[in-house]
């Protein structure tokens, strides 16, 4: 959790260097999401696990030049992933037990993503980071039946606590303050390490100290709060001619006209 902390001060001190700062508006975003996961390296393959995303987030301008932005952002998350693959089998052991090739691990993480984004009319937004997660709940199940791997497991083919993450995001405005997000994130290191065996038992030669990641896309509807609908684009000038900016951009174009014009007859009066 200490380092969970530590980040949550550093990007709060980030904010304090932010340039501009009276013609910023520091937003905040609450979201939440489906999460569908896998992890590389367990056999079991697809985006066949979906769990819950959900969390809190603050996004601090850095930058801003007409209507292209560059934000900052931190999430406090709650992440579930993990894999799953259903009965492909059924096959009995000479000791009695029975073995399906059924896999399933549930995983909670508590994440603390920190991100850039690059912003486009507030319309459209790519971002780009990375995040920190704590696992704080682990099961896992093997041909549907409980292991003894848990958050408290010490064996070799123990889970990770830590995991770090590369993400990117893109988010697409769906109605004033209502966002889409799609977003992909994968482990920048192994979760676990680990070796299987063959239905007899025997240690598989091609699956030997596998290392295993994190693959997760998500999908999130995100809302803003303290959002300066000013700095919106959708032209709302060609619908109700009450852009400001709009009007002025013409009121000097017909002026400028206007001088060349006036220009035009003074010298003609000179030369008469």
């Amino acid at each position: 959790m200490k380092k969970i902390f530590t980040i949550l001060t550093a990007c709060v001190l980030l904010s304090l260097f932010a340039t501009e700062a009276k013609a910023q508006i520091v937003k905040g975003e609450a979201f939440m999401g489906l999460n569908l996961s896998q992890i590389d390296g367990d056999k079991a393959y697809g985006y066949t696990h979906p769990g819950f995303h959900g969390g809190l987030g603050v996004l601090i301008p850095v930058y801003q030049k007409d209507y292209f932005n560059i934000d900052l952002s931190l999430e406090v998350a709650f992440n579930h992933r993990g894999a799953h693959q259903g009965k492909i089998y059924a096959d009995t052991l000479s000791n009695g037990s029975v073995i399906t090739g059924e896999y399933d691990v549930y995983m909670n993480y508590l994440e603390v993503p920190l991100m850039v984004y690059f912003s486009d009319k507030q319309i459209s937004s790519l971002g780009l980071g990375v995040s920190y997660g704590r696992l704080v709940g682990l099961r896992e199940y093997e041909h549907g039946k409980l292991t003894e791997v848990n958050i408290n497991y010490k064996g070799d083919d123990r889970y990770k606590l830590d995991d770090w993450c590369f993400l990117a995001d893109l988010k697409f405005r769906l109605h004033e303050r209502l966002k889409l997000g799609l977003r992909y994130q994968y482990s920048l290191a192994p979760i676990r390490t680990r070796s299987f065996e063959l239905v007899n038992g025997q240690p598989d030669p091609e699956w030997q100290n596998e290392p295993q990641y994190n693959n997760v896309i998500t999908a999130r509807l995100i809302y803003v709060f303290n959002e300066d609908r000013s700095q919106y684009i959708y032209d709302e000038y060609h619908f109700t001619g009450d852009n400001p900016k709009i009007h002025q951009k013409t009121i000097n174009k017909q002026l400028k006209k206007l001088r060349k014009q006036q220009e035009k007859k003074a010298k003609k009066a000179g030369k008469n």
